[in-house]
Order: C-alpha cells, then structure tokens, then sequence
C-alpha cells in the first residue's frame, strides 16, 4: 500500500511538470514594413505569440548600421506601447530580449517599462531597464507591454527569448499507462493477499 502511495505522488509529480520548449523570436525573416491592422502572430514551436500595437512594424536598421545587419520590431511613432501575448492558453515563467538600441547605438540609452500579466490580466511584476539584454521571471506571463519610460524616446526590440510549458500528448499517454501499471499490480498483490 506504501509503495502504491509513493508511486502515485512521483507520477502526479512528473504531470504536474510539463516539458519546456525554448523558443526564439528574431525578426530577421520577417518582411520590412507596417503591419496591416496593427497587429501580427507568429507561430513559434508550436505557440501562437501575437504582436500588436500602434503602428506596428518591422524596420531594417542595416542602412543606419552598416556594421550590424538587423531587422527589429518596433512602433511607427517612437511613444506607442507593444503587446506580445502568448495565445492558446500558453504562458512563460521567463522572458528574455534585447534592448536594441542601446546595446549597438551607444549614443543613446533606450529605457523601457516592461509589464507582465496572467491570462486572467493580472499584474504578475514589472521590470524598468535601459540594460540591453532585459529578463522578465514571472510565473504564468500570458502578456507582457513594452513601453518608454520616457514618453517619445522610443524603442527597438529584437531576440525575444522565452520558454513554454507544453504538455505533450505522448508524455500524458506514457504516464497514464504506468499509473494503470501502478494499480494492476497493487490489485494483483491485494488479491494473493487475501
């Protein structure tokens, strides 16, 4: 009975921890320009991830940087506010990106406010920085803002990188078979037993 017991707890252990898919977005594939509607979703391993914003767009910086060949996202008036929200019930405990700008035009320091929500829109924390990588370690962020802290200074993001819980089919159908395994044999001892 002991073992049946301690069993069950390791096997709800490993389905209560999903498999993680790290996921990275660079915009280096996508075409130059506004995005129709303000909005855009990619489909990332597998994860639908949505963009949106004010006129949102891609813009290729490689004529203003000739060292640095790079296409960033970021809005067409340097004050509106981006929305990345991971769809399908998807979330991430941890997001990483650059902070373009101010990690290649040292010139010029971007500082953003970074906002993270549940998919209930519950704050979860926010993040100030002008560091040019900036992290985010949030449990459950289904939405996260950029915005200035600065009102119009403006801002260039790129290299998001994140990671998903995705439970995998397979991985519940292999558990489910061993729980089944689990109480067969139990019911088998229980039977000699008695």
């Amino acid at each position: 009975m002991h073992t049946l017991y301690r069993s069950l707890v390791i096997a709800s252990s490993i389905a209560a921890a999903p498999l993680a898919n790290a996921s990275l977005i660079d915009f280096q594939g996508e075409p130059v320009g506004t995005y129709a509607g303000n909005t855009t979703t990619l489909l990332v391993d597998g994860t639908s991830v949505r963009f949106s914003g004010l006129g949102l767009q891609i813009r290729d910086l490689t004529p203003a940087f000739p060292s640095e060949s790079s296409r960033v996202l970021s809005s067409f008036h340097d004050g509106q506010e981006i929305t990345m929200e991971l769809l399908g019930g998807a979330t991430t405990d941890s997001l990483t990106f650059h902070n373009w700008i101010s990690g290649v035009y040292t010139s010029e320091v971007d500082t953003i406010v970074v906002q993270a929500f549940d998919a209930a829109n519950n704050l979860l924390g926010s993040v100030t920085s002008s560091d040019e990588f900036i992290n985010l370690n949030f449990t459950g962020m289904a939405r996260i803002t950029f915005d200035d802290f600065i009102a119009g200074d403006g801002y260039l993001l790129d290299d998001f990188q994140y990671t998903v819980a995705v439970p995998e089919p397979a991985t519940w159908a292999l558990m489910l078979f061993g729980l089944g395994g689990l109480i067969s044999i139990h019911h088998r001892k229980r039977t000699v037993q008695a």
